[in-house]
């Protein structure tokens, strides 16, 4: 199998991307479930699912009728909890992260629809009265390597359901206790990395978006002396001025500026932008209002604001802009790029969300009761990670160590048999006489996956290289199965 794709070492602990067996192991391995037999069993369950990617936990069970009784006996035992299944694969995480030197932490919410029988014991996850969708809400934080930009793992997860007697009362809000409130889930979820990560903590910086712009969280998180880059929403009050957070800002001199290239999504068309930055320190006084409603102890927060805004944009309603409140240093165009830069992979939490809803389908379970269906898709989140982790780390991007550095061949990725099979299945020629780059594999396991390039971008989406290296895999274990046959 693939030997290259992800090794991580960690006071011996190694995670193999490639290997489901190895990989299950080493993410569901140290879950505490109370018996050893039922860790095996969990694991058992992860590395099954693993290699059928996005199938029911019957099909991936392939038939084999004690396979399915035993798993499914797991998934419907009351004693064991998701949340003890979560946690351990945070230890996995936090294992794996010990060594990193700047951790980003990118957080994000997300609901998982359902429509079958047990929708009705769900919550609503819209506000939308004419949907009314019900099932989970859920608040997830994953860890990536800074540097690497690279995904290490989830590290803090809360799945739950809104309180069908509060729908419709959103106007309340402002007469709500902050740890009542959903706008709370930032913090908690900062409280479980404290406790998986101790005092790694102070390598994480907290990527969040706009939504994450809440008083309560901010202070919270200088006051720890914890980092973090949110996305401003507010237009808050400063200290010893007349003038709000916007108002101070338009004034600002560029620091510099660089091109970014926007992606295409939904109605927005892909473009190329040139983006100017500017940075400056500010106090925020907290309203006052929050303050009388709410005897909150609130205090005045001091941090850096870097406003990355588009240069003459051709519609200035489309215009892009973001004010980044953080704790960074500013003092640099450098520092300033670095904040903005590990802003713009806040879009991989997404991702994961994508991977987990249609690639391992976390949407498509029909567990009969809630505590089931949870602790399916809390083991399902860990493998949509891993389907992110196969996308960054086939690609040809990752490969190379220098930008004029020599194509690395393929038979440093891939084994003989491996990039042999890929070969005859993809070109359907003869061997050449010297293994072909890295770069063609990552090209050729994409089409295996049905990819046509047709977006003109080079690049195939995780899906893609998940069912080119799945049907590879297919044709490898074939090829040694055919090899025995003969010997026999």
């Amino acid at each position: 199998m693939i030997k290259w794709l992800l090794f991580l070492w960690v006071e011996a602990m190694e995670l193999e991307i490639d290997n489901a067996v190895a990989w299950s192991e080493a993410i569901f391995g140290r879950c505490d479930l109370g018996d050893k037999r039922l860790t095996g069993r969990l694991v058992k369950i992860g590395s099954q699912l693993s290699k059928s990617q996005g199938v029911s936990l019957s099909k991936s069970c392939e038939g084999k009728s004690a396979l399915i009784e035993g798993s499914y006996r797991f998934i419907r035992n009351e004693r064991i909890l998701a949340k003890q299944i979560a946690e351990g694969g945070y230890t996995a995480t936090a294992l794996l992260a010990r060594t990193i030197p700047v951790l980003l932490a990118i957080e994000d919410s997300t609901s998982l629809a359902y429509k079958h029988e047990v929708s009705k014991e769900l919550g609503y996850t819209s506000n939308n009265a004419n949907t009314k969708t019900q099932g989970y809400i859920v608040h997830s934080t994953m860890l990536m390597d800074a540097q690497n930009e690279k995904t290490i793992g989830l590290i803090a997860q809360e799945r739950w359901c809104r309180d069908t007697t509060s729908y419709g009362k959103h106007n309340q809000r402002n007469k709500t206790q902050y740890k009542d409130k959903e706008s709370y889930k930032w913090e908690k979820n900062t409280h479980f990395m404290e406790d998986c990560l101790g005092e790694k903590i102070n390598d994480v910086i907290s990527v969040c978006d706009r939504e994450a712009d809440v008083y309560e969280y901010i202070q919270y998180k200088l006051e720890h002396k914890q980092r973090f880059i949110v996305r401003g929403k507010q237009n808050r009050k400063l200290a010893n001025t007349s003038l709000k957070l916007l108002e101070d800002l338009s004034n600002l001199k560029p620091m510099g500026s660089y091109v970014i290239e926007i992606a295409q999504k939904s109605k927005r068309k892909k473009r190329v932008v040139e983006l100017e930055v500017m940075a400056k320190q500010v106090t925020f006084m907290p309203a006052e209002r929050s303050l009388k409603a709410l005897a909150i102890d609130l205090r005045p927060i001091t941090l850096n604001v870097v406003i990355a805004r588009e240069k003459n944009p051709s519609d200035s309603k489309d215009m892009l802009e973001w004010i980044l409140l953080t704790t960074e240093p500013i003092a640099s165009f450098n520092e300033v790029r670095q904040i903005t830069r590990y802003y713009e992979l806040r879009w991989r939490i997404e991702d994961f969300h994508k991977a987990w809803k249609s690639g391992v389908g976390a949407e498509r379970q029909r567990m009969q009761s809630p505590n089931n269906l949870e602790k399916m898709v809390v083991i399902l989140s860990f493998l949509a990670v891993r389907l992110l982790q196969l996308k960054e780390y086939l690609e040809p991007s990752s490969l190379a160590l220098e930008e004029d550095a020599v194509c690395t061949p393929c038979n440093e990725l891939l084994t003989e048999i491996e990039w042999k099979v890929l070969w005859k299945t993809v070109e359907k020629k003869e061997l050449p006489s010297k293994p072909p780059t890295a770069e063609w594999a990552y090209q050729a396991i994409a089409k295996l996956g049905g990819w046509g390039n047709s977006k003109r971008t080079g690049k195939a989406s995780w899906a893609t290289l998940w069912d080119g290296w799945f049907r590879l895999t297919e044709r490898v274990e074939g090829f040694l199965l055919a090899q025995t046959l003969e010997v026999a």
